[in-house]
């Protein structure tokens, strides 16, 4: 017994069947999740050594070559970067795409103590980081004070952030700014000269001095006491009495330095529309739901601003769920209007009101089963599922009304409802079985392809192949069963408004197989002329740019802010917040903006903030609503650059993307050249002169490049000999410089349950000039002071910042941003000018970043499509019996595409991934129509109709049902394609690619096949049948 069968004889059964699914996936669509994108596992661990107080060269040297060189073996390496800089060591390994992180990380846990003991001894063990999606924040807060200020730091880490982690789904809460407190010893450098004493021995005896150490148990009688040494510090005075030498009688500490219970000196600042603030990062928990942890943050705040002094505020400076709501309601409100607009198609073509929502029964019904199935695989409502659900919007209809169409062509001939059910629908079933095998077969090469082109539209592809199958479940089950107990013959109202549409398009039909007629008495012409349009369309190809992926506009802009190198953090916050006051007075769709500037001591941030620098300044804006705004963020950036260009002193860079894309493909930028090459000077030379060629397009902005020998260095040239000789090292010359200038904050004073740093540091007006660092002391192994001009010389260079390394050989990476045009032309204008230019011997350039995987996601989408088309064509094979049939339907893809490519360049739309994309999924929506044809023909033809009637008949009987499922695919993607709302960028150039693709291929369907299969009867129409006709 056949499926539609089965529902007809059956249909209190299969109204159960369909009754639990809709109830099922109701369920699951209370259940599931709601986040941006799909679950990401990004296949990188970054590798994290500190070692204080070495240079750049030196953290290279000493350590990053010396993992590189191990963690390079590790299995599944894609590919190694690093970066060196002032203290760290940031190593980033990217792996292939679907490996086990944990086992990866077990792995290089291993390699790196085999070569720990190759590490400086001064150097911090390594901290090996899995890169978790998680780690980006989930919302960032800043607080801001007036009389609390000075007490903010507390307020913030006991009052808000620990009231953060403890909300479900939350990993941490970070904060970041404000004045933390520190007992401060000031060092005198000239009483320490004049009592001889060193700042490691004012460490020494602050560590041995301050200690609250157990000392086991002893018994009295029946009672155990426990041993214990309390000895640490009580007071700051205490401090200040500690007895540091008396080998010349009793010097006390406050007798060489300053005691202070102040605050830690700044190094950095973070500023809230221009005022002095704390920020608070919250992060979600691995796995967890950005939008539930939002929400759980939200609904805390009132309660946690409840408890704070009156003068503390709280202010939202970026909350994801903001943007991750605002896109599913524009999916979700392109899905309800195209949902619409297909029922209207529908009626509009079977004019008939019961017919009509017959066949919509199958929009919801696929849906919600669509959203068991979801459940089921763990997917979230996100902008990749519900895309996927709006693109099968349309589709899910096109077998309901194939076998509709069918049924009610024996209803017309006054065949009783259930035997042209069964019929009707028995005679289709084979050909939308098979369309809908092609539309799956499609997709099916998506789901293998790997890397971010899997990430992205692996879940699309399984979505819609999910709601595909559910739509032929319920055409071939559903659909026969409702026609069966609703629909009669002349069930519609004759005098209605439907029969009046009916007349019109009968008109239609008529004209059309005209039209037909003569395009087969004329095939060659048509054919002809057909080929002409291709060709002529083909000039267009060149006016559609070519992108990575559609740059969305989340609502931010990132700034940075170079001035020149030296400058104090303190001048660089006062020429931010000049900037800020003019971004404020130019920007009317401006929300909020925070301005960091300084160096950050976090080893952490450094892999979201990787310049460490104090004459860097970063600016981040949050925009308005795109609802509520008519500038893009684009836009806007062109609207600022010539007022802030004319600030003296700085230079200026602009992006609208996070610098978190930086750890996925290397660069955030739109335009990115790697240069490979052992001499930095040479290569910084070179990168300039690159920087200079490059200058001239027009439409490349913002170029950077990411190394420079800029940085003012004071190098202490340690004479070995003479240190030997007083039984030092140069490690012991480095820590202590190290201590008198940068500070020891080993140390703590605890008080009242809290930890506090007790930093020992030279005072600062004892380290302001050059001539200062001449005259330390550092300790010798026999307690006595040596003069630090006695043991080592100072030379002034220009250092570098970081240097940057990729696959174990060092590379300066220049970035820019391209406005007005797409990337693609930028590219290859860029292309042009760097191959006419000279290359330093030893030195090679190449294309990365978004170039680079563009390039990778093409090959792959394309080689996706090329098995996609063997296997459709291996079904229709199948179905016909035939190998040559399948062809004349593949013909109407290149038309197809031609469309697609024309009505991108209409729109200005580039080709991106997301647009080939769109089509890939034209391919199987366009087979389907041509199956749909060459299937009545056939059946035509064998029933002993002459080939050229059979043809004519077919495709007048055809019309109606190719044109409606063209106009409900087209209809449901309409509302996606003209979107303009908050992560619109994603998604419409898919749909401008289906629509403009459907457009001029079910011309070509309803023309050039019957064309075709005219021309080529002899070889697809048996003899037999042909000496019949």
């Amino acid at each position: 017994m056949k499926l539609s069968e089965f529902g007809v004889r059956w249909p209190v059964t299969t109204s159960m069947i369909f009754i639990a699914c809709v109830i099922l996936g109701g369920f699951a669509y209370t259940r599931v999740g709601i986040d941006l994108m799909p679950d990401m596992n990004i296949p990188v661990i970054s590798v994290i050594t500190s070692y204080t107080g070495a240079g750049p060269e030196e953290i290279e040297t000493r350590i990053t070559e010396v993992i590189e060189e191990r963690v390079a073996t590790v299995q599944n390496v894609d590919k190694v970067t690093s970066s060196s800089m002032e203290g760290v060591s940031m190593i980033t390994v990217r792996f292939n795409w679907d490996t086990d992180l944990s086992e990866a990380a077990n792995d290089i846990r291993e390699r790196i103590d085999l070569i720990r003991k190759y590490l400086p001894d001064g150097a911090d063990d390594p901290m090996i980081m899995k890169f978790d999606m998680s780690a980006i924040p989930v919302m960032v807060l800043c607080v801001t004070a007036n009389e609390s200020w000075e007490k903010l730091d507390r307020i913030v880490d006991k009052k808000i952030t620990d009231a953060l982690k403890r909300l479900p789904g939350v990993a941490t809460a970070i904060s970041q700014g404000g004045l933390r407190r520190t007992i401060r010893v000031k060092l005198d450098r000239e009483r320490l000269k004049a009592t001889g004493v060193s700042g490691q021995q004012v460490v020494q005896m602050l560590h041995a001095q301050n200690l609250s150490n157990p000392g086991g148990n002893i018994r009295s009688g029946s009672v155990d006491f426990l041993i214990r040494t309390p000895a640490e510090f009580t007071s700051v005075e205490e401090i200040g009495d500690l007895v540091i030498s008396n080998s010349q009688g009793i010097i006390r500490l406050k007798d060489i330095a300053e005691i202070e219970d102040g605050f830690a000196e700044k190094s950095d600042e973070l500023l809230m529309n221009g005022r002095p603030a704390i920020g608070v990062i919250v992060q979600k928990q691995s796995g967890g739901n950005t939008f539930a942890v939002s929400q759980a943050v939200r609904q805390a705040l009132p309660e946690i601003k409840a408890q704070l002094p009156s003068d503390v505020e709280i202010i939202e400076f970026f909350d994801s769920s903001n943007f991750i709501m605002s896109t599913v309601n524009n999916l979700r409100s392109a899905l309800l209007f195209g949902g619409i607009g297909v029922f209207l198609v529908i009626l509009f073509f079977i004019r008939d009101l019961r017919a009509s929502l017959i066949v919509s029964t199958t929009v919801p019904t696929s849906l919600i089963i669509t959203f068991l199935l979801m459940y089921m695989n763990g997917y979230t409502i996100n902008q990749i599922s519900l895309s996927s659900l709006a693109i099968a919007l349309g589709m899910v209809v096109d077998n309901a009304i194939v076998i509709l169409d069918n049924i009610k062509r024996y209803l017309d001939r006054e065949v009783n409802p259930r035997e042209s059910a069964i019929w009707g629908a028995a005679e289709m079933g084979t050909a939308v079985v098979a369309s809908t095998m092609t539309t799956v077969a499609i997709f099916l090469p998506i789901i293998f392809t790997s890397g971010i082109t899997k990430i992205m539209f692996g879940q699309l592809a399984t979505i819609v192949t999910m709601a595909l199958i559910a739509s032929l479940f319920s055409s071939l089950l559903l659909t026969p069963m409702l026609c069966s107990k609703f629909l009669r013959h002349g069930s519609a109202n004759k005098n209605s408004i439907f029969e009046r549409i009916g007349s019109v398009f009968d008109r239609v039909e008529r004209l059309y197989g005209v039209f037909l007629r003569k395009a087969l008495r004329n095939r060659m012409k048509v054919l002809a002329v057909l080929v002409a349009l291709f060709v002529f369309s083909l000039a267009l190809i060149p006016l559609v740019g070519v992108e990575y992926m559609p740059q969305q506009d989340q609502g931010f802009l990132f700034m940075e802010v170079e001035l020149p190198t030296g400058t104090r953090y303190e001048e660089t916050t006062r020429v931010c917040q000049q900037i800020g006051e003019v971004i404020r007075a130019n920007t009317p769709e401006l929300k909020s903006y925070i301005i960091t500037t300084g160096v950050t001591e976090d080893v952490e941030n450094m892999i979201f903030s990787p310049k460490k620098a104090s004459n860097y300044g970063k600016i981040e804006m949050t925009l308005v609503s795109k609802n509520q705004r008519k500038a893009g963020a684009k836009e806007i950036i062109s609207r600022l650059r010539p007022i802030l260009d004319r600030i003296p002193g700085t230079i200026i860079r602009f992006t609208t993307t996070d610098p978190i894309g930086e750890m996925i493909i290397g660069s955030s930028a739109d335009f990115s050249v790697d240069i490979y090459g052992h001499d930095l000077a040479q290569g910084i030379e070179y990168a300039n002169n690159m920087v200079k060629a490059l200058a001239q397009i027009e439409n490349l902005k913002d170029l950077e490049i990411s190394q420079k020998l800029a940085r003012p260095e004071m190098q202490v040239r340690v004479n070995r000999e003479k240190t030997s000789a007083l039984g030092l090292n140069v490690s012991d010359v480095a820590h202590g410089v190290e201590l008198y200038f940068s500070g020891d904050r080993t140390a703590k004073f605890r008080e009242g349950g809290e930890e506090y740093d007790i930093e020992v540091r030279l005072r600062p007006e004892d380290r302001v000039e050059i001539s200062d660092l001449d005259q330390v002391n550092i300790l010798a192994p026999n307690r006595q002071s040596v003069r630090l001009s006695n043991l080592a010389t100072l030379e002034q260079a220009l250092g570098p910042i970081r240097i940057e390394r990729s696959e174990q050989q060092r590379y300066i990476k220049v970035t820019g941003q391209v406005f007005g045009t797409d990337p693609g032309t930028v590219i290859n204008r860029a292309g042009k000018i760097l191959e006419e230019m000279p290359v330093p011997p030893g030195f090679s350039w190449a294309f990365s970043g978004n170039e680079k995987e563009r390039i990778d996601s093409f090959l792959l989408l394309m080689q996706a499509a090329v098995l996609g088309m063997i296997l459709v064509y291996m079904v229709m094979a199948s179905q016909f019996e035939s190998l040559l049939a399948p062809f004349i339907i593949f013909l109407s893809i290149p038309f197809g595409f031609m469309g697609a490519i024309q009505l991108l360049a209409l729109t200005g739309n580039r080709i991106s991934v997301v647009s080939l994309l769109g089509f890939i999924i034209l391919i199987g929506i366009v087979v389907n129509n041509g199956i749909v044809l060459i299937s009545y023909i056939n059946m035509l033809i064998r029933r002993g109709i002459k080939i050229s009637h059979a043809l004519i008949a077919a495709g007048k009987s055809r019309l109606r049902p190719v044109v409606s499922t063209s106009c409900t695919t087209a209809i449901g993607m309409l509302p996606m394609a003209l979107s303009t709302g908050d992560g619109s960028e994603v998604w419409v150039p898919i749909g401008f690619s289906v629509i403009g693709g459907l457009f001029v291929s079910t011309i070509m369907t309803l023309v050039l096949m019957p064309v075709l299969y005219s021309l080529l009867q002899r070889w697809l129409v048996p003899a037999e049948l042909r000496g019949e006709n």
